[in-house]
């Protein structure tokens, strides 16, 4: 008798945390329906999206030339880093796998020792044709904190622009691009994102 109580008992406590589960499954979920996306963080100085980003060219880690800005085959995404950044690096992984499966040109640049960004370049498998160490492109595009990324479409017009710590970041200015908006906080805003509310029937 005491074991058929107890297994009543046990089944009782596995069905009460199974409910209890699943509540808590649904109240997750409204809370992230009500919560909208975060993108990257724009700092709103230098030139702007939609405007066409500076055109210069400057020297790769191989020794070479390359075009920053500017019309290209294809859209192109530039990533503004530093070797003494962790960010940055524990970044760069995720950067490199958006711009495969987006089809972009990525485009690296940093500030800093030759040495340091030649390692960092040998971390990831950059390719030292598309690693570029000058400080003329950062200030050209107003980068004040890293790490940053602008993207650009093949015409050389800033898509969108911002601080990029996360991939939610970066794949936001992906959404930006081609939602045509200049960021993900202008694509909430235009499809009028607005949190759930609680509403009450009943005569006024």
């Amino acid at each position: 008798m005491m074991l058929i109580t107890s297994q009543a008992l046990l089944w009782l406590t596995v069905f009460c945390l199974a409910v209890s589960m699943l509540a808590l499954a649904r109240q997750v979920g409204v809370i992230h329906a009500r919560i909208a996306p975060v993108g990257a963080l724009s700092i709103g100085r230098g030139p702007q999206p939609g405007e066409s980003g500076p055109e210069l060219t400057a020297t790769t880690l191989s020794g070479g030339s390359i075009k920053v800005g500017g019309a290209a085959h294809s859209p192109s995404l530039v990533f503004f880093v530093s070797a003494t950044c962790p960010v940055c690096k524990s970044l760069m992984p995720t950067v490199i796998d958006v711009v495969k499966s987006e089809g972009l040109d990525l485009i690296v640049v940093g500030d800093g020792e030759q040495t340091e960004l030649r390692q960092m370049a040998d971390r990831f498998k950059l390719p030292a044709t598309k690693f570029v160490n000058s400080m003329e492109v950062g200030r050209a595009y107003h980068v004040g904190k890293l790490p940053y990324a602008v993207l650009l479409d093949s015409s050389g017009v800033i898509s969108a622009q911002g601080l990029v710590n996360t991939r939610e970041h970066v794949e936001s200015l992906v959404v930006a691009y081609e939602e045509k908006v200049p960021s993900l906080q202008a694509y909430v805003k235009k499809y009028h994102f607005v949190p759930p509310a609680n509403t009450q029937t009943g005569d006024s």
